[in-house]
């Protein structure tokens, strides 16, 4: 059977189908004609009705003639073929004459097992901009006029000093350097001298020792100083006395001795 619910009264009904929306909404008491005369039945009976394409019956010449078109129709015109939701015009007195079938609201108060409202930061009849203990405790510490202005003026005052006092390290080392550069002794005229002497003791040090060392390394050094040996030799000998005194062996010994015994 077809279902026709009346969204603004929030009433629905099951039907047969190819009745008039006019006589469906006078059995549940709803008023669906702005009437010219009081009590006539004579007015306007416009509504907009919405369905799948062939839930109602189709648009009728008067209905045409009387500016119907689209999702607006004539609720004493229209035959209900299927499932459809209507929405009535606003004004026609009462549209709903009866007391809407509807279940009061679940109250906790009066029955403990109602459901009750989740903590969630929607809005409600108590708390229109949401449950406080979603959204927030509800409250904050008072701030004095002005207080954050002079926070932010603390914060940049202090930054300022921290980068002054770096500069002002930067420039006491660099002045530390160059008075411990300034401070140093020059070196004098002595001092001057004698590391001149003793650079050139090294050099005449270096040069011997080179010399030295080429001179062991050729022949002819050699020889040269092999024949001073040699003449030195010579000399010792020359130098040194005969032998004379050393007595004679052999015959001829014994034949001088024997004529000096007979001298004797």
């Amino acid at each position: 059977m077809p279902r026709v619910t009346f969204v603004n009264e929030h009433r629905t009904v099951e039907t047969e189908p190819g009745r008039l929306l006019s006589a469906i909404a006078a059995e549940l008491g709803i008023a669906v004609c702005r009437e010219t005369f009081r009590g006539t039945g004579i007015g306007d009976y416009t509504c907009w009705v919405k369905g799948e394409p062939g839930a109602t019956s189709p648009l009728t010449f008067l209905e045409k003639l009387l500016g119907a078109r689209g999702q607006r129709r004539m609720a004493n015109r229209t035959r209900v073929l299927g499932d459809v939701q209507v929405w009535t015009q606003a004004g026609p007195g009462n549209r709903l004459r009866t007391p809407r079938p509807i279940a009061p609201p679940p109250s906790p108060a009066t029955d403990p097992e109602a459901p009750r409202k989740p903590i969630d930061a929607s809005g409600s009849a108590a708390f229109p901009y949401g449950d406080p203990r979603a959204v927030g405790h509800g409250k904050r510490e008072p701030v004095a006029a002005g207080a954050l202005e002079a926070k932010a003026a603390k914060e940049k005052k202090a930054k300022a000093g921290a980068a002054a006092k770096a500069t002002e390290g930067a420039a006491a080392k660099a002045t530390e350097g160059a008075g411990a550069e300034a401070d140093a002794p020059a070196p004098g005229p002595a001092a001057k001298a004698a590391r001149a002497a003793a650079k050139t003791i090294k050099v005449a040090g270096t040069a011997a020792e080179g010399a030295a060392t080429a001179a062991e390394t050729t022949p002819a050094a050699e020889g040269a100083a092999t024949a001073p040996k040699t003449a030195t030799t010579a000399t010792e000998t020359a130098a040194s006395p005969p032998e004379a005194e050393t007595p004679a062996s052999g015959p001829a010994a014994t034949a001088k001795e024997r004529e000096g015994g007979t001298s004797e």
